[in-house]
């Protein structure tokens, strides 16, 4: 009798974990690029000849960059992700590649996931009103012949989010920003929403503090109020009531 009711017991702990499970969204930060390092440079006082090619450049990686693309794939392969989306941009696609490659898995590259502006202020309430659509309007995204056969396009997001329009000051611009990031994770939801899937998100800083603001609906708190650093992770779980809580930032345990 013991033993049925420790069986018992055992069975509904099962069930019950199998219940919550959530929906996990992962975002990493890419590994340090040449644009990232060019401030330090200027401040050295060394002339701009006498510079390494890749500074400023924002499309190849730091001699520290690559190193911290090997240490992202070798962390992210601990992981079994069900999809896997990037932001556009040479340096967030490069960051992931290495995995793709290493687990045989195709990701797609979201336009609303490049770099943005606002994050500082993305949750203030009072924008102006955003009135010219700019998702999918912009320039067509490319994915060079190396790269095709791990990232594609979906059909509705082909093209970059256009500039915003002529005029627009600093509020303006987060509105849009706002608006982009919103869209991304209506994309999630559909998609995933009340799964219990893991999906990985690789991007940049702005941006994805500002994705991360916007699944909490509000800004997290201790060390989570510093900027993402570089091939680093946040992870939010969706709950069953559909919102989010934070459970990694910066690698580590959330804790408030």
């Amino acid at each position: 009798m013991k033993s049925l009711t420790l069986l018992t017991l055992i069975f509904s702990t099962a069930l019950s974990s199998v219940a919550s499970a959530g929906l996990k969204i992962y975002y990493i930060r890419h590994a340090e690029g040449g644009h990232n390092v060019k401030k330090a440079w200027e401040e050295k006082g060394v002339p701009q000849s006498e510079w390494p090619s890749y500074v400023g450049n924002p499309d190849v990686f730091t001699p520290k960059g690559l190193k911290e693309v090997a240490a992202a794939t070798e962390k992210l392969q601990k992981y079994d992700f069900d999809f896997v989306a990037s932001s556009p941009m040479w340096r967030a696609r490069n960051t992931v590649l290495p995995y793709l490659k290493a687990t045989k898995k195709r990701g797609e590259a979201w336009p609303e996931l490049r770099e943005g502006f606002g994050m500082q202020v993305i949750l203030d309430e009072g924008f102006p009103e955003v009135k010219e659509d700019i998702l999918n309007k912009g320039d067509a995204i490319e994915i060079p012949e190396e790269e095709s056969e791990f990232f594609g396009l979906r059909e509705d997001g082909k093209n970059n989010y256009a500039k915003y329009p002529k005029g627009s000051d600093n509020d303006m611009k987060a509105a849009y920003m706002k608006k982009v990031s919103l869209h991304a994770i209506q994309l999630l939801e559909e998609r995933f929403g009340g799964s219990d899937k893991s999906i990985l998100i690789a991007g940049h800083n702005s941006s994805g503090v500002s994705l991360l603001k916007l699944l909490l609906k509000e800004a997290p708190i201790g060390e989570a109020r510093r900027g993402l650093e570089n091939i680093a992770i946040w992870m939010v779980e969706q709950q069953e009531d559909g919102s989010y809580e934070l459970k990694i930032y910066n690698d580590k345990p959330y804790l408030e």
